[in-house]
């Protein structure tokens, strides 16, 4: 829409300057040639005795007219130059104001629409309204200095009319009547022009309005995703938190309360034994309560660099089945393997959990872990002898720990039968992917 009006405009400004060009023409070779004829004719005397001064010469008024209006437009399409500075343009403008003026005192004062054209033109060239205000200003007080009538009063000059004397008086209003005709186009056009600009005008400061009213509903949903991703945010790592709790001191817990078990029946027929077994348990509880504040504190597990987490699942292992004196084997291949941080928690997350429901639900005895390659998949076997849960519903544990594989795009599957087993398939980022 803006570009339209844009082409609209320039092609008034065009119409304008093509309107002026004619009217220049006219009125100076009317002048000039009417001029030549009364000399032809014998009738200089009486022309002269009618005329309060004397009149331009005919041969070079209609030249001196088209080539100061030619310099006038060359300034204003100088003025008018994409990337045209402030400064250049201002002086374009007083350039063209000067134009102007020898133009009327060429014509004398026979036409003065010309100021109309440079009003109009420049009019869509300065922005600010200081600017524009004052040119308005200067232009409506050099459009009321050209009028004959006032100026003549004071300045003895040949007008058109005097000119029109020599004809007829149905030329001579054949004459007239053209000339208010093309004057009377020409304030049409400016007319249509200002109309044009203050429409146009009106249109962005409405489009302005608008984009920051858009721009205000913006930000008001900018707001709010921010308030909404700042609670799923702190809901996401409530949910961590307390996955981390539930895998890491619930693990804890019940090798400890497996420990005290086997420490009241040790207590009956072998004393000696209960110290190192409660020894044992102390260690056990201690790292728990570094887990918890890790927890709290939403640490990492581990640093990058000093997580290993293949001897992290063997540790584990070996902890467990002190603490609970349930045979635990590990085949692993996760020496072999380099997992990132995310990737490594979830598979000690995985056995951790497994191992304590074994523990705890299925009152195992014996627990194998396997840790396998298939293909680019990283598999993931958790079996106990256990009493197994046919129709087990997911708790806390088990919900988590779906949740942490699907993260990594895997899929988690448990199957009682001859015990119970947890099955995971990680897809792992390979160091040739990242």
């Amino acid at each position: 829409m803006a570009l339209e009006d844009k082409r609209v405009q320039q092609m008034l400004l065009q119409m304008m300057s093509a309107l002026n060009f004619v009217i220049i023409i006219f009125l100076s070779m009317t002048i000039g040639l009417t001029a030549e004829r009364i000399a032809k004719s014998g009738q200089a005397r009486a022309f002269f005795d009618r005329i309060s001064a004397v009149p331009y010469s005919p041969r070079l008024l209609p030249l001196f007219a088209v080539s100061l209006f030619l310099l006038l437009l060359a300034v204003m399409a100088l003025a008018q130059r994409p990337g045209a500075e402030p400064r250049k343009q201002h002086t374009c403008a007083a350039a063209a104001v000067a134009l102007v003026l020898a133009l009327l005192g060429l014509l004398r004062l026979s036409y003065s629409g010309i100021v109309l054209l440079v009003a109009a033109r420049f009019l869509s060239l300065f922005e600010s309204r200081r600017e524009q205000t004052v040119f308005i200003g200067a232009m409506t007080i050099l459009f009321l200095c050209s009028d004959y009538d006032l100026i003549s009063l004071q300045i003895p000059m040949v007008s058109f009319q005097e000119y029109l004397f020599y004809y007829n008086a149905n030329t001579a209003n054949l004459l007239l009547s053209m000339k208010n005709v093309l004057v009377s186009i020409n304030m049409l056009l400016f007319i249509t022009v200002i109309v044009q600009m203050s429409l146009q005008r009106s249109a962005e400061h409405e489009k302005v309005i608008r984009l920051n009213r858009e721009l205000g509903e913006a930000n008001q949903r900018i707001m709010s995703y921010a308030i909404e991703s700042e609670r799923t945010a702190a809901t996401s790592e409530r949910n961590r938190l307390a996955r981390e709790i539930h895998d890491s001191i619930g693990h804890v817990l019940t090798g400890i309360s497996a420990g005290l078990d086997a420490c009241i029946t040790l207590a009956g027929h072998s004393p000696e034994k209960v110290k190192p077994q409660l020894e044992m348990l102390a260690g056990l509880s201690r790292q728990g309560l570094q887990d918890v504040r890790r927890s709290v504190h939403a640490l990492e597990a581990e640093k990058a660099e000093d997580y290993s987490i293949h001897e992290a699942l063997f540790k584990m292992a070996h902890d467990t089945e002190a603490a609970t004196g349930v045979q635990i084997t590990v085949e692993s291949v996760l020496d072999q393997l380099e997992l990132q941080i995310d990737e490594a928690d979830t598979v000690y997350r995985i056995v951790q959990e497994s191992m304590t429901n074994a523990i705890k639900h299925g009152q195992a005895g014996k627990i194998h872990v396997r840790i396998k390659l298939e293909g680019r998949w990283l598999v993931v076997l958790v079996h106990d002898n256990g009493l197994g849960c046919e129709g087990f519903q997911k708790g806390f544990g088990l919900r988590h720990m779906e949740e942490r594989v699907a993260l990594l795009g895997g899929r988690l599957r448990m199957k009682s039968l001859h015990g119970f087993t947890v099955m995971a398939r990680l897809k792992i980022r390979w160091r040739d992917e990242r």
